[in-house]
């Protein structure tokens, strides 16, 4: 008999259910059959959701919840958990009247956006520069900038032609550049004036072997060529494609650059020696990748320069396994890039190229012996198992030069 009456209730409970199941599986059917595209999804969602909201706002599902809350009020005992159901449900009854006014919202405000950014005074939230000091120092902005400090373009044009004419440091150059790119974007800027600045940084940055300023430069070059903005587009995809084949394991990123080139631009005569060195160093043809390095246009052989250590280490290794009982070292300047091609007739008469690849290969642990004739050779037999790669001069624990303890402590303080 204490079971009976559960049972008994509860059909009475779940009788009104299902009409405000079905209501709501209406909804719910209607968004999934008219979910063809995104701004379908987005109304059916948005149906769905007030229809939520009208049924649970309606007299009668207010009364059923009165009701429910004076029949379970009438028991002192459990005050605290009706407040905590309470918080829950209105938590819930939120959650979805947040999303219905979100996706509301979201659409008025796509049907109003281009009103209200032109009634925005964008002059108003623009600095416009006063400062007529061609030279200034970089630094990190703290605060909104200060106008008196901002110089203006035709100030800035004078400040990239000083830097062009300059005889310091990269160092030096670096610095007015950043404080140059800093002014153009607190202003606005971005005409030829902001694609020469940064076309100018990355050219330095490529001589000087900088290559986290050079990405710098070149993420925000191809921003200001996508916008229509001219400049030297094709060098710089040239640059890029180096940059990636040679200093990216990734894949993907090959696959996009590639792509993106046009029949146009893979006529060009530097995107064409960046694909041919891309074939070279994916072949593992060493022999064509320093023919590349000695006749690289522009500037790519800057950026060849930071895998030549790596790709002649390679050439040497293989020639150690191929190679029996020994080579010729001057045969291995030559054909690691030593030596040009143009003093091979000549056989080097100054013997630089000779010199430096002696030491290099004593450097990485080659065996080297004399003929008959005097000619040093390779001992390829007993190089094929000592050869390393050396560790920098230059290198410390933690990976930079500049943090060494000594010279910390050797600066002066400021």
């Amino acid at each position: 008999m204490k079971f009976s009456l559960p049972e008994k209730k509860l059909p009475s409970k779940n009788t009104q259910r299902p009409a405000k199941r079905q209501h709501l599986a209406g909804g719910l059917n209607a968004a999934n059959n008219d979910a063809s595209s995104d701004s379908d999804k987005e109304q059916s969602l948005t149906a769905y959701y007030s229809s939520a909201i009208s049924i649970a706002n309606t007299p009668e599902e207010k009364k059923r919840r009165e009701s429910r809350s004076k029949r379970f009020e009438k028991g002192q005992g459990h005050r605290a958990e009706i407040n905590y159901l309470k918080q829950k449900n209105a938590g819930a009854g939120n959650l979805y009247s947040r999303r219905a006014s979100a996706l509301m919202i979201s659409k008025s405000f796509d049907d109003s956006g281009s009103k209200a950014v032109e009634d925005i005074d964008w002059d108003a939230l623009t600095v416009k520069g006063t400062c007529q000091e061609i030279e200034k120092r970089y630094l990190r902005l703290t605060s909104a900038p200060d106008p008196s400090s901002v110089r203006p373009e035709e100030v800035l044009e004078k400040a990239l032609l000083m830097v062009q004419n300059s005889q310091k440091n990269y160092l030096y150059k670096c610095d007015q550049l950043k404080s140059i790119r800093q002014d153009l974007t607190v202003q606005r800027i971005q005409n030829q004036l902001t694609v020469k600045v940064y076309e100018t940084h990355a050219r330095l940055s490529l001589e000087a072997g900088d290559l986290p300023e050079y990405n710098q430069c070149q993420s925000q070059l191809k921003t200001l060529y996508a916008e229509g903005i001219e400049g030297c587009d094709m060098e710089f995809a040239a640059y890029n494609l180096l940059c990636v084949i040679l200093h990216s394991n990734n894949n993907r990123d090959l696959v996009s650059s590639m792509s993106r080139l046009t029949e146009g631009s893979k006529k060009d005569k530097a995107v064409k020696h960046a694909l041919a060195v891309r074939a070279a160093v994916t072949s593992g043809n060493y022999v064509m990748f320093f023919r590349l390095y000695e006749d690289a246009p522009n500037l790519n052989s800057c950026l060849m320069d930071l895998y030549v250590e790596k790709m002649r280490y390679r050439a040497v290794s293989c020639m150690s396994r191929s190679y029996r009982p020994t080579i010729p070292v001057s045969y291995i300047a030559r054909v690691l890039g030593f030596c040009r091609t143009s003093d091979a007739n000549d056989e080097d008469s100054d013997g630089s190229g000779l010199v430096e690849c002696l030491e290099w290969m004593k450097a990485h642990g080659a065996c080297l012996a004399s003929d008959d004739g005097g000619e040093i050779q390779l001992d390829t037999k007993a190089s094929s198992s000592s050869l390393y790669m050396p560790e920098p001069e230059d290198a410390v624990a933690h990976g930079d030069a500049n943090l060494a303890v000594n010279d910390f402590l050797t600066r002066t303080s400021l």
